[in-house]
């Protein structure tokens, strides 16, 4: 909409420059007002992922992947960045993320399941264990999946990797930058 014109029609000049005189005062102080605060949960989580999120473009991928999945009507919530065993004497830091739904009905051509709007994109459950249970959960944890969520994670995994992150073996929701996968 073209406010000059509408101000140039409608308007007598004074009031109309005085109209644009306060909206443009009022700008700064929306823009202000519009950035989020982060929680003091988000601002931990934050300080803990830099390390990770500063190697070989991550945090350039994850802000991708993040626009990405908003158009599709989802949103990529890191939950932190833990570390976890990656095998026998091997700890590894990971990203951990989850995706929640903005717009279940853009977000039904991406993902399969029971989608609302706020809640989780079904992927199952997260398990973590020592290196020999967590195998033991992961070929169970496949089996017991329902096709739903396998294709969930088949489709996060993909999503990630399409941007340079890699996931985790046995650890669905754990992704690295690809150039530092053990």
């Amino acid at each position: 909409m073209n406010i000059a014109l509408i101000e140039g029609k409608y308007v007598a000049w004074p009031v109309g420059g005085a109209l644009l005189a306060g909206l443009m005062a009022c700008l700064p102080v929306q823009a202000k007002d519009s950035a989020l605060a982060m929680s003091d949960e988000e601002k931990q989580i934050a300080a803990d992922c830099a390390p990770l999120l500063d190697q070989a473009n991550t945090r350039r991928a994850v802000h991708v992947v993040r626009t990405q999945l908003q158009a599709q009507g989802m949103k990529l919530v890191t939950q932190g960045c833990p570390f976890v065993r990656t095998g026998v004497g091997n700890m590894q830091q990971v990203l951990d993320v989850r995706v929640q739904v903005t717009d279940s009905d853009a977000a039904a051509h991406f993902v399969r399941g029971p989608l609302a709007d706020g809640e989780e994109v079904d992927m199952g459950t997260v398990h973590l264990g020592i290196p020999s249970q967590a195998q033991g959960l992961g070929a169970g944890q496949e089996e017991e999946a329902s096709p739903d969520v396998l294709f969930n994670r088949q489709w996060l995994a993909g999503v990630m990797k399409a941007r340079g992150l890699q996931t985790v073996q046995d650890h669905w929701w754990a992704f690295v930058p690809a150039a530092t996968r053990n």
